[in-house]
C-alpha cells in the first residue's frame, strides 16, 4: 500500500475481518470512536479511486496515488469501481428497505411498485466483474435487525456468498426476492459484497439482536482507552501525584482523567462494560494546556458529561451515585440526605450543580483517589 496512508490497528483488524467474515459488527460504549473507526474504513476501502486529500473527518488521509491494493484487504483483485453504500437502522427499517419489496406507487390509486434497498442496490454493484461493495449500517440494533435483512440472513455468511465467478456451487443459499416485475426469483450474495455495522450494547431503548443473527458477524469491540486522553491533554503515559492545593493546568487534567478511569472502573462493576463512558466523549474540543481559566472551563465542561453519564447508568440508584460522587467523605461536596416520605425513607444528594474550579478539583482528586484511602 502506499506509504503516505496512515492506518489505525483498529482499522486494519476490522479490513481482515471483513475480508475473512464478510460481515462485521462494531461494538462498543459510548464515545469509544465506532463513528471514526467507520469513517476510516470508509475512506480505506474505497482505495485512491482518483481522489486526493483528506476523509471527511478532516484527520484521516487517503490515498493520494495509486498503489496496489494488498493482498489481505477486501476483494484486492476487484480496483474499477470500489462503492459505498449507507443506511441508518430504525424501528421503522423494514426488509422493502433494505432488500426489495412492493409499495405503492405515488399518485396512482392502487398502483405499485418494486423498491430497491440498500443492500440490494450494493448486491448488485457487487456482481459486475471488477466492483465490489460495503454497506455501512449505523445503528444496526436500533431497528428489527433481523426483520430488515429477511430472507437475505440465511446468505449473510462468507460460505454461502456467489463465488468469484458469479457461478454458485453446493454451498452457495439461494433466496427468494421480488424482481422487477413483482414476480419472485432466486437471488444470492456476491462474494464481493462487505457490510459494516455499528451498534451500542448499552442503549436501553433497543432489544439486544438475536443469538442467531450475531453468529453471522464479527464482532470487533472497542474500550475506553485511557492513553488517547492522556495524548490529548498532552499528559504522561502513566498517573501522576496531584498537589492538595494551586493545581496548574496539567494537575486539573490529570485529576479529570484519573477520575475517569475510577467512575468507569466502578461502573464496570455497577452496570458492566457497555455502560462505560468512552474516551472521546471528554474530547469535546482542542484540550488549551496554558491558559489556567480555560483548562479550568474544559474541565468543568467534561465533569458535566460524566456527571450526566453517571446519573443516567445508576438512574434510581441513589446509593450508587453516593459511591461514584464520593457523598459521605466529608472531603466531598456532595452529600446523601437520608428522609422520610409516606411512611418510607428516601434518599437524595445534595451539592452544587457545578462545582467551582478548586472544588471540582479537590473532588476529582477525591474520587480519583478513592481507593487510596480504604
Amino acid at each position: 500500500m502506499p506509504t503516505n496512508v496512515p492506518m489505525t490497528d483498529d482499522a486494519r483488524a476490522v479490513l481482515k475481518a471483513l475480508a475473512i467474515r464478510k460481515n462485521v459488527i462494531i461494538t462498543g460504549p459510548p464515545g469509544t470512536g465506532k463513528s471514526r473507526l467507520i469513517n476510516e474504513i470508509r475512506e480505506l476501502f474505497q482505495w485512491d479511486q482518483g481522489q486526493t486529500g483528506s476523509a471527511p473527518t478532516g484527520v484521516i488521509p487517503i490515498p493520494a496515488s495509486a498503489g496496489p491494493i494488498p493482498r489481505w484487504f477486501p476483494s484486492p483483485d476487484q480496483e474499477d469501481d470500489r462503492r459505498i453504500f449507507q443506511t441508518v437502522f430504525d424501528q421503522n427499517t423494514k426488509y422493502r428497505d433494505f432488500m426489495r419489496g412492493l409499495v405503492p406507487k405515488i399518485g396512482e390509486a392502487g398502483a405499485f411498485t418494486v423498491t430497491s434497498g440498500t443492500l440490494y442496490r450494493a448486491a448488485v454493484h457487487a456482481r459486475e466483474d471488477g466492483n465490489a461493495s460495503l454497506v455501512l449500517v449505523d445503528e444496526i440494533n436500533r431497528g428489527p435487525a433481523v426483520a430488515a435483512f429477511g430472507s437475505a440472513l440465511v446468505g449473510l455468511e462468507a460460505d454461502k456468498r456467489l463465488p468469484t465467478d458469479g457461478v454458485g456451487n453446493k454451498t452457495t443459499q439461494y433466496f427468494e426476492i421480488v424482481d422487477d416485475d413483482g414476480e419472485h426469483q432466486s437471488f444470492a450474495l456476491p462474494n464481493d459484497l462487505y457490510i459494516l455495522a455499528a451498534m451500542n450494547e448499552a442503549d436501553t431503548s433497543v432489544e439486544p439482536l438475536d443469538v442467531a443473527f450475531l453468529r453471522r458477524w464479527h464482532i470487533h469491540r472497542l474500550e475506553p482507552d485511557e492513553s488517547v486522553l492522556r495524548k490529548h491533554f498532552g499528559l504522561s503515559s502513566t498517573p501522576t501525584s496531584l498537589p492538595e492545593s494551586q493545581p496548574g493546568p496539567s494537575d486539573y487534567y490529570e485529576a479529570l482523567v484519573q477520575a475517569f478511569r475510577k467512575i468507569n472502573d466502578q461502573i464496570l462493576l455497577g452496570r458492566g462494560h457497555a455502560y462505560q463512558l468512552g474516551h472521546g466523549a471528554l474530547m469535546h474540543t482542542k484540550a488549551d494546556t496554558t491558559n489556567t481559566g480555560a483548562v479550568q472551563e474544559y474541565v468543568a465542561a467534561a465533569w458535566a458529561t460524566l456527571r450526566g453519564h453517571v446519573d443516567e447508568v445508576f438512574y434510581g440508584n441513589t446509593r450508587a451515585i453516593s459511591d461514584v460522587l464520593c457523598a459521605e467523605n466529608s472531603k466531598s461536596p456532595y452529600s446523601m440526605r437520608e428522609e422520610t416520605f409516606a411512611g418510607q425513607s428516601v434518599r437524595r444528594i445534595e451539592g452544587p450543580l457545578r462545582p467551582a474550579p478548586d472544588e471540582l478539583y479537590r473532588l476529582l482528586v477525591l474520587i480519583g483517589t478513592a481507593d487510596d484511602d480504604d
